[in-house]
């Protein structure tokens, strides 16, 4: 047992030391933003490898951790990832972003969602459903993870750091060939035009548009995406969905503090 501070009563309560210190291994997965494997995260920590397995063991039966079964390396868990999503609703820039979001739905008439980036790639962290008639519901759900080549995923390839990027990718590249040549062609246009486009990509007679939403140090914080029916879902860059996707993102870029608009982010 531990002694921390009680916040309510103001003096030290009893704590359980176990967890304070099997919570530590969590801390390398947050700062390298990627999954590790365990001599790596046992490093970082400061644990011996032994010790570190024991209390992975507890992290992943508590959903906090997962193990890649073909890598051995550990990622954040189901609750881990649901706690992160949740606490961001906590956040100014979270409520901004999310209004945006149900906005560009009524204004656009087609379904809209907002992804993340977690350690298990582009992440879903809110979707609206477009009501109106004959609009195709695309099964898409809060927590669910998304192909890096899609619309919304590519918002990631572009504006991430290539070392985040480059181990999702590679397992894509197996399922479905793509070469590098034709990957800088996407970053570039991305970059150029300042919105990606998918058709038929992720699901047959679905198209989307994404953006970026930076934040006031330029760091890419969200996707903003647009999708429906491939048929009348036009995806150039004058087409009105398109229009208003970057209207919407470059507002919320704004009051994040971003003044460079959602055109100019970092990679």
């Amino acid at each position: 047992m531990s002694m921390a501070l009680d916040p309510v009563r103001g003096r030290a309560g009893l704590g359980v030391q176990s967890i304070e210190v099997g919570l530590r291994l969590l801390r390398p997965l947050i700062d390298a933003g990627r999954p590790l494997n365990l001599t790596a995260l046992a490093k970082t920590a400061g644990f011996a490898a032994p010790k570190a397995r024991r209390y992975l063991v507890s992290l992943i039966r508590a959903g906090l951790v997962e193990q890649d079964p073909q890598t051995g390396r550990y990622g954040f868990g189901a609750l881990a990832i649901e706690v992160g999503l949740n606490a961001l609703g906590l956040l100014d820039h979270n409520r901004l972003a999310r209004q945006a979001l149900s906005e560009l739905e009524v204004e656009v008439g087609q379904s809209t969602c907002l992804a993340v980036w977690t350690p298990g790639g582009p992440t879903v962290m809110a979707v609206e459903s477009s009501p109106q008639e004959g609009i195709i519901f695309v099964a898409m759900r809060v927590g669910s993870t998304l192909p890096l080549l899609s619309a919304s995923g590519r918002i990631f390839l572009a504006h991430l750091p290539r070392e985040i990027t480059a181990p999702l990718l590679q397992r894509e590249r197996k399922r479905n060939p793509t070469s590098a040549t034709q990957i800088a062609a996407i970053v570039e246009q991305i970059k150029r035009q300042g919105y990606a486009a998918s058709k038929d990509a992720t699901v047959p007679g679905i198209s989307a548009i994404s953006a970026p939403i930076f934040n006031h140090d330029g760091q890419l914080v969200y996707a903003l995406t647009c999708f429906g029916p491939t048929v009348g879902f036009e995806v150039s860059p004058r087409s009105k969905f398109v229009r208003a996707l970057r209207s919407k993102a470059e507002a919320v870029c704004a009051r994040l503090g971003h003044r460079n608009g959602a055109h100019s982010g970092t990679s």
